[in-house]
């Protein structure tokens, strides 16, 4: 084994089960990946929010919320890991592809389609993320707003 991919393998999360899904997503937020307003970030996100609409016309609604909240889990870690607070101002991307995921969503719970099932999994998925320390002192995700809004 070469020595950078022996370092980069050391710098993997311990903390979580590196499901492939969630080996790809924590790819997304690599550290070479930051950029100005996390742009880059927020474009290589643009597939999962592309499977996550594909999901919600199919009917695949276990695969919706696993993605959102697989997306989610890493973002908040990687905002306050990664300092990603000190790469915008005004916009952080990725929580912009994020809105629409969820704002797609929204509009399939409204429309009844959405199981009780997977309903509740996702607002136990949410309900975690806002203990995160990017949500606490940060408001990231901001889609935890999004949701609180329309829970209402």
């Amino acid at each position: 084994m070469s020595y950078i991919r022996q370092r980069m393998e050391d710098k993997s999360r311990t903390d979580i089960e590196l499901t492939p899904l969630k080996a790809e997503i924590e790819a997304v937020f690599n550290k070479r990946n930051i950029d100005e307003d996390c742009d880059t970030i927020a474009n290589l996100l643009s597939p999962y929010q592309k499977a996550v609409r594909e999901s919600l016309s199919q009917g695949n609604y276990d695969e919706v919320v696993t993605v959102l909240i697989e997306v989610l889990e890493s973002l908040t870690y990687h905002f306050v890991e990664d300092e990603h607070y000190n790469y915008f101002d005004d916009m952080y991307s990725p929580d912009y592809v994020c809105q629409d995921m969820m704002e797609a969503i929204i509009n399939s719970v409204k429309s009844g389609n959405f199981p009780a099932a997977e309903l509740q999994r996702l607002k136990d998925g949410l309900e975690k993320l806002k203990h995160t320390e990017a949500y606490e002192d940060y408001g990231v995700p901001y889609v935890l707003d999004v949701w609180e809004k329309f829970q209402r």
